[in-house]
């Protein structure tokens, strides 16, 4: 790899707030943009990584030797808005752009500055949706750039994320289940671009199931063949 060729990697869950104490969030736990990093860290990439509240063991680089802790930069956020503003910032020099957030899909419509009293009645609350980040970034994404994201599904699962695979201009995404959600494993599918599909004769690849370290291995290998 070039000395200069640069991952931006998106992590973790993100916690949306709609008092001091309580937010609306999702199991991810990071664990996947942690083998991800890893992963490109030990093919001599330097990495950009955004994550949000995940433990501090869930970040990748902490056991590693200061050298490759040089090649990798941690960036710590709470909720959606500011991981797509941190994103913004390092999205036009990465060479490789990779989405494995678990982005809360909503947000409060607003936010109490005082903790919101229980009471013996019901409570609703108005949400508006989150910014799609990777649809945002990859709106302008260059020839030169290779974006891959993830899609989560319960149902409908290819056709959900060939879906995504094209309004969020990606080059490839990896499909998986709830069951990922924390796990050490996972089940997971690739689907690789319509361009990339003709030059590999591969629209999809069951890739069963494996560990997190096992799959961002096949995700790097994916796109550099």
């Amino acid at each position: 790899m070039r000395e200069n060729k640069k991952v931006l990697i998106l992590s973790g869950p993100t916690h949306e707030y709609f008092d001091p104490v309580r937010f609306i969030g999702n199991a991810s736990s990071g664990k996947m943009g942690k083998a991800l990093a890893e992963e490109a860290l030990s093919q001599g990439f330097e990495v950009d990584f955004i994550s949000g509240p995940v433990p501090d063991a869930n970040l990748p680089g902490e056991a590693r030797p200061e050298e490759t802790r040089r090649a990798i930069h941690i960036t710590r956020i709470t909720g959606a808005e500011e991981m797509l503003s941190a994103a913004q910032a390092k999205f036009a020099a990465a060479d490789i752009i990779i989405f494995a957030a678990a982005i809360a899909d909503f947000q409060p419509l607003e936010k109490s500055d005082e903790k919101v009293p229980k009471g013996e009645n019901n409570v609703s609350m108005e949400l508006k949706p989150t910014p799609d980040i990777a649809a945002r970034l990859c709106a302008n994404k260059r020839d030169d750039q290779i974006a891959i994201g993830f899609a989560l599904q319960t149902h409908d699962g290819e056709a959900k994320a060939r879906e995504k695979l094209a309004k969020k201009n990606l080059n490839g995404i990896v499909l998986n289940t709830p069951a990922s959600l924390g796990a050490e494993t996972g089940f997971f599918t690739w689907i690789g671009s319509p361009a990339r599909q003709a030059q590999s004769r591969q629209p999809l690849e069951n890739w069963g199931c494996l560990t997190k370290t096992e799959c961002a291995k096949k995700i790097f290998r994916a796109f550099s063949e």
